[in-house]
């Protein structure tokens, strides 16, 4: 770019001329560089990385609050949002991906650790999920077992999803999905803890799939 003085014979000038070159200023410096037209080539890899972040982002808009949880939280104090943080963490492991096999239910944040294991039974137009805790370490006390459950798809064109969120605040845990079609859902658990400091942390989530009778 190059710095010009009295642009166009007046004392300022700014915005394009005739398509060709570009007027404006930066920190206080008046500049004018050559006019240019953004290269969009829309290539399939493009479409794809397109169609993935407007899934996540239309799945975000429709997400219940127990889904929002372990995002909000990991986002507190941190230069980045909720919703950015479930586009950053989701769009590579479901890219050239058909199902929703690698979406990733919570991010985890302050050490809390996840469920040790669990088992997915389908039942009439819902999913039963008993979760096994895992020990718990000292001064550490489980609140919840929360979880969220999605109709499976391809994520890489738009893919219109609404979460189904449920949790289970008393052992044994049981996270029960309600309402669902019979077709293959994808489905994450993950604990929702109070640390020995008393603040709320979220573990990662246990994955699997079933589909409902």
């Amino acid at each position: 770019m190059s710095k010009i003085n009295g642009p166009l014979f007046s004392l300022s000038a700014a915005g394009t001329i005739a398509k060709a070159l570009v007027y404006s200023s930066w920190r206080g410096v008046k500049y004018v560089r050559g006019h240019v037209v953004p290269a969009n080539p829309n290539t399939v890899a493009q479409q794809e990385v397109r169609g993935i972040f407007s899934t996540l982002s239309a799945m975000w808009n429709r997400a219940p609050s127990i889904f929002r949880e372990p995002w909000t939280a990991n986002a507190a104090g941190n230069p980045y949002t909720n919703r950015n943080k479930l586009v950053a963490l989701n769009s590579a492991p479901l890219k050239n991906q058909t199902t929703l096999a690698n979406f990733v239910f919570s991010p985890g944040m302050g050490g809390a650790i996840p469920p040790a294991s669990i088992v997915i039974t389908p039942g009439v137009g819902q999913l039963s999920v008993a979760v096994t805790a895992p020990s718990l370490p000292t001064g550490w006390t489980i609140t919840a077992a929360q979880g969220a459950c999605l109709l499976d798809g391809d994520p890489s064109p738009v893919l219109i999803r609404t979460p189904v969120a449920a949790e289970d605040t008393t052992s044994p845990y049981a996270v029960v999905f309600t309402g669902l079609t019979v077709a293959l859902h994808r489905v994450g658990v993950w604990l929702k803890w109070t640390a020995p400091d008393l603040s709320t942390r979220y573990s990662t989530a246990i994955t699997g799939s079933g589909t409902p009778t």
